[in-house]
């Protein structure tokens, strides 16, 4: 007799500039990763920006994007590289990490995925660095953009159909959803297993104290590298 199969787990998660250990934990929970790139376009939020840890204290760094109409998708923004925006996130890496044991290994990464995608759409610059990141981490989902399934509905109800076009079994969503998706009862009606994943908070060397947590994942990988990041996200 075999064991059975682990059902085919899906998580849903907007994509996000530099996202932080949170993002990829919720990830290795996964057999199918959607970036949820279909849904309206905010400004000030993770979809453009996140934050890293100077002397000074937290500083954001912003993706600038073109003008666009309010209810514009995440997938048809596009950057505005008439700003030297590259130039100036990646100095401020430097300035801000350029002492920590690991700058060499995350500068290598993070210089070469920011010179990737210009003139190009903010989902795939952060959706290809996301996926790259994972990649150097040892995640290996099915990734898929929203956007190509076409699913219809809005909230939880878009979230199921979503789970479906991927052929999922099951959802796994941040803990910050269940609010909503609790009072929308879709998942509940349809008998569709849904979990909900705090962030497992643990905390590393930052070379200053106390700890900050939240920071964007470049955070953890001029710190501990890619092999402490692993031991970070690990299920």
């Amino acid at each position: 007799m075999t064991a059975a199969s682990p059902p085919r787990t899906a998580v849903i998660m907007q994509p996000t500039y530099l996202p932080y250990l949170g993002y990829f934990q919720l990830m290795a929970a996964a057999s199918v990763f959607v970036f949820l790139d279909d849904v309206q376009f905010a400004r000030r939020s993770w979809q453009s920006r996140n934050r890293i840890l100077t002397a000074q204290g937290e500083l954001m760094l912003t993706v600038p994007v073109k003008k666009h109409d309010r209810d514009t998708p995440i997938h048809a923004i596009q950057i505005d590289d008439s700003q030297p925006w590259r130039d100036k996130h990646l100095a401020a890496i430097r300035h801000a990490y350029g002492k920590r044991p690991f700058f060499a290994e995350g500068w290598a990464f993070i210089s070469e995925q920011l010179a990737r995608e210009r003139d190009g759409g903010l989902a795939d610059l952060t959706c290809g660095l996301t996926q790259a990141a994972a990649a150097q981490l040892g995640i290996t989902p099915d990734f898929v953009r929203a956007s190509d399934l076409k699913a219809p509905g809005a909230r939880s109800e878009h979230l199921l159909a979503v789970c479906r076009a991927v052929e999922a079994q099951a959802y796994v969503s941040p803990m910050g959803s269940a609010d909503y998706m609790e009072e929308d009862g879709v998942f509940q009606a349809a008998d569709f297993p849904a979990r909900f994943q705090p962030f497992r908070l643990v905390e590393y060397p930052q070379g200053r104290d106390p700890f900050t947590p939240y920071m964007g994942f470049v955070d953890a990988l001029m710190n501990v590298g890619w092999d402490g990041m692993r031991a970070l996200v690990a299920p």
